[in-house]
């Protein structure tokens, strides 16, 4: 394939000693040569960083490595893109790898229709290799557009992503969504495909897997529903019943999400708060058309069960009970 446009992989580092090796190899052996690495390294305290330079010292002309004091991840992707230098914008995180054939698929199909944004399946293999996970997304579904809310197994049109000023939200829980829901909103130029080539890897040590999944860590997940209400009400984009389910989703993702383990006080006030929030932005939410089994299409089964299920069991004043029994396992 000719390889004319450039590409630009962001891939934000902070302890990743163990896995950013094979992170940066799977980069480096692309099928696809016209690509731009742009791994900061936001202040770790392992090897990271060493690793970082003697990649880029051996690659000086795929791979550019800077160096900061610890800002976050959502800061630091804001910070990249700025500095990212190609036609089309890819986000990878550290643990992760990708196929060979990863960012030459994404970039055929973004050039075949001219598109702003592909939006592409995952898998999740943990440390043994098992695949625990794989999502291939159905391309005749107009649902499977919001199903992925991480900004990776996605290609953008970078000036796409710079004239709308898309950005990542500086929080403790669901960073990409903010960044995600604007892109793929924000125009109808859209392709999701049904390829799968983004190992999400299951790293039981990661801060996704234990630090966020307890209510008392203090979680900005009101900020973060805020935040992302009010940009979409200002860009005129809450007009469906899509982005409606996908707040409800989102709620009931959060209380799957953080309530083990937590103290049940904690989780009665949040639910209150909450569904709040949902009656006050969305008064009619309970006749959401998609808020019945088999929908939305597009959305896996396990998610369409927990929001059908979860909506059922509060409807019914009976979600105190399973969320009481619930943060106890």
């Amino acid at each position: 394939m000719d390889s004319k446009y450039k590409v630009s992989i962001i891939i934000p580092v902070f302890n990743a000693e163990d896995y950013l090796s094979r992170c940066l190899d799977s980069v480096i052996n692309q099928t696809y040569k016209n690509i731009e690495v742009i791994a900061v390294d936001d202040g770790s305290s392992d090897n990271s960083s060493n690793i970082l330079d003697n990649y880029a010292n051996k690659y000086k002309d795929i791979i550019c490595v800077y160096h900061q004091k610890n800002i976050g991840v959502s800061k630091t992707r804001n910070n990249a893109i700025k500095l990212a230098t190609g036609d089309y914008l890819m986000f990878m995180d550290n643990d992760d790898y990708i196929d060979t054939d990863y960012v030459e698929r994404f970039v055929y199909e973004i050039l075949k229709g001219n598109y702003d944004v592909v939006i592409g399946g995952y898998r999740r293999p943990n440390n043994s290799g098992k695949i625990i996970e794989e999502i291939q997304l159905k391309c005749d579904a107009k649902y499977s557009k919001y199903r992925v809310v991480a900004a990776w197994a996605k290609i953008y049109r970078l000036d796409y992503i710079k004239e709308n000023n898309i950005e990542f939200l500086v929080s403790n829980i669901g960073e990409d969504i903010n960044f995600t829901i604007q892109a793929v909103l924000l125009t109808d130029n859209l392709k999701v495909i049904d390829y799968i080539g983004y190992n999400w890897f299951f790293n039981e040590k990661s801060v996704s897997n234990t630090a966020h999944k307890n209510l008392g860590n203090k979680l900005q997940f009101e900020f973060l529903i805020n935040n992302i209400y009010k940009i979409l009400l200002q860009k005129n984009l809450l007009s469906n019943h899509y982005i409606e389910y996908y707040f409800i989703k989102l709620i009931v993702w959060f209380f799957l999400y953080a309530s083990r383990g937590s103290d049940y006080s904690l989780i009665l006030k949040e639910l209150d708060k909450n569904f709040r929030w949902l009656e006050d932005k969305f008064p009619l939410y309970k006749t959401n058309p998609y808020l019945k089994m088999g929908y939305p299409k597009g959305e896996s089964l396990f998610n369409r069960l927990s929001v059908y299920l979860f909506i059922k069991m509060h409807n019914l004043h009976v979600i105190k009970i399973f969320l009481f029994i619930y943060s106890k396992i």
